[in-house]
């Protein structure tokens, strides 16, 4: 059912993720729109910190032992993410959880209610939240990359 139904639709909003990385390199992960916002390599771990979690809280998941979320609830950008091969590795990481924690669903568990601090969705719901999340994001990943620079 995801891989006919759903996985299309997410493929095409990551792809549009993807494209606002093209080119990226190191120098630009601190880069923010103004002081006290986000950097782009904040960003980009907290995408993937997220699907991690929307796993956890929605498609029957449990994030795996070694992840520590940093990036989620009242923080403050502290410039710690600035490699560029480890983010994107934790970026492609998380998004094979991802991929592998929808296409596991049970198909009728799609439509039951699931309880979570952020909110009470079903599975289908919570990925198109999902989805408008990375798009938020990558959008201002790519606003930082047109305007902004280095704080």
């Amino acid at each position: 059912m995801f891989e006919q139904e759903l996985l299309p639709t997410l493929q095409t909003a990551r792809s549009r993720y993807q494209d606002a990385l093209v080119h990226l390199n190191e120098a630009e992960l601190g880069w923010k729109l103004a002081p006290g916002s986000n950097s782009i390599g904040f960003l980009i771990h907290h995408i993937a910190e997220v699907e991690y979690r929307f796993c956890m809280m929605f498609f029957g998941r449990a994030i795996p032992s070694e992840i520590t979320l940093t990036t989620i609830g009242p923080v403050k950008d502290e410039g710690n993410f600035t490699d560029l091969s480890a983010l994107l590795a934790f970026k492609e990481a998380a998004y094979h959880h991802l991929l592998d924690s929808l296409a596991t669903l049970p198909k009728d568990a799609w439509d039951i209610p699931c309880e979570a601090p952020i909110a009470t969705l079903t599975p289908r719901q919570a990925l198109g939240r999902l989805i408008y999340h990375m798009g938020y994001h990558g959008g201002q990943i790519g606003l930082i990359r047109k305007y902004g620079g280095p704080q």
